[in-house]
């Protein structure tokens, strides 16, 4: 059950958005100057650590179920999602696959699945914005309305964008602060990127602790 929610994260990053004829191929990110600056700010270069709440919304029920907690990233050792409600786990995606870590500290790998694997690592990809890694899983879609910008993320490999989807990510500047997802039958996530700490420097202790 664990491993369903999170594959549906993996699987769903962002809303197909309903004004999605207003945001325009973006053929070469690292060399349009309308986006370099964005992506080059938002890069995996920086540890950053923000909070974080998590709606989950499926169409049969009436309200979305909320979780909260902590997103750690790290150009070395990867992403860190550190869940704190309802039930405390940490969700670790690095080169080496995906981890969960429940609270007692039991560990347990993605399942051998090809299609999950491919799908947890290009959602990776697109949180760390690694835009070389990304640029091939993925055709970009963006709009910019001066400091805000919205970026659309559809999978270029039709076998994976039924697990993977559409992402969409928006923010400010060099913020990120929503990412919206959704897959087909009506299940959607919002993840809304609160207060965002960046040049953090993770301890030996929260290495061990929120990575691997």
């Amino acid at each position: 059950m664990r491993w369903a929610c999170w594959l549906f994260l993996a699987g769903a990053l962002a809303r197909c958005l309903a004004a999605g004829a207003e945001l325009a191929p973006i053929a070469d990110a690292a060399n349009d100057p309308s986006w370099r600056e964005v992506i080059s700010r938002l890069g995996p270069g920086k540890a950053r650590l923000s909070a974080f709440e998590e709606r989950r919304y499926f169409p049969f029920h009436r309200d979305p179920i909320v979780l909260k907690g902590e997103i750690r990233l790290d150009p070395v050792h990867g992403l860190s999602l550190h869940y704190l409600t309802p039930e405390a786990r940490v969700i670790v995606a690095d080169a080496k696959g995906l981890l969960m870590r429940d609270a007692s500290g039991r560990e347990s790998s993605l399942p051998d699945d090809s299609r999950a694997q491919a799908a947890t690592a290009a959602l990776a990809r697109v949180l760390r914005f690694d835009l070389a890694g990304f640029e091939k899983s993925f055709s970009l879609r963006g709009r910019r309305d001066g400091d805000a910008w919205t970026l659309s993320f559809e999978a270029r490999d039709p076998g994976l964008a039924p697990s993977v989807g559409t992402l969409v990510l928006s923010g400010d500047r060099s913020r990120l602060r929503r990412i919206e997802m959704t897959r087909p039958r009506g299940q959607r996530i919002e993840i809304i990127i609160g207060e965002t700490r960046e040049g953090v420097v993770f301890t030996r202790d929260e290495i061990a602790r929120f990575f691997r």
